[in-house]
């Protein structure tokens, strides 16, 4: 009897201080595809009659759309231990494009957001694919389409293929790949967007 005691009495203190030791972990990191711009933020007023472009939610592989910072290994897709996006990977791109496609469009408001009339633009991506692999080799497949509010304009479609390699080696690295990736195809789209449309 006394043994058995003495045997539950060591298991219950290993099992309290496994359970002290996993509280010790790292924190929790969380990362954003958009950095604050250093730049100054004052931007021309607009007219109201200024052209209003809507970016609509970037769609993308349901295995991707969730906070969690991944890398593919073959088949198997990995998942970060010790880091997260910080929102939805869908919003975080949307985002991105959103505010990439807005510096090159100062006089005109572009947005993500909800507006409360017609835009005369939106511009619609799809991304089938998204991949960052354990190597440090980066693919991104994606399609969009620009659509005129007025049926008369012509409706503007295309797609690109992108590859780059960089730096895996830790979760802000990984991060900073797929930011380049996303600007890369956020100029992309760009220049599908007709000038004061």
């Amino acid at each position: 009897m006394m043994l058995t005691l003495r045997r539950l009495s060591c298991a219950a203190l290993l099992s309290g201080c496994a359970l002290l030791t996993s509280c010790a972990s790292p924190p929790l990191r969380l990362y954003t595809l958009g950095m604050p711009s250093d730049q100054d933020a004052r931007q021309p007023h607009l007219s109201p009659r200024a052209t209003t472009i809507e970016i609509s939610r970037t769609v993308i592989p349901d295995y991707l759309d969730s906070q969690d910072i991944v890398l593919r290994n073959g088949e198997e897709i990995v998942r970060s231990p010790k880091s997260r996006w910080a929102t939805r990977l869908s919003l975080g791109i949307t985002d991105l494009i959103t505010n990439q496609i807005a510096v090159s469009h100062p006089n005109e408001l572009i947005t993500d957001q909800p507006l409360a009339d017609a835009a005369t633009l939106r511009v619609q991506v799809n991304i089938s694919r998204l991949d960052v692999d354990e190597n440090g080799s980066a693919v991104l497949d994606a399609n969009w389409a620009v659509l005129p509010q007025d049926p008369n304009k012509p409706l503007i479609r295309d797609r690109v293929h992108l590859s780059e390699t960089g730096d895996v080696s830790n979760d802000a690295a990984i991060a900073a790949l797929m930011r380049k990736m996303i600007i890369e195809l956020a100029n992309h789209v760009n220049r599908s967007v007709p000038p004061h449309a």
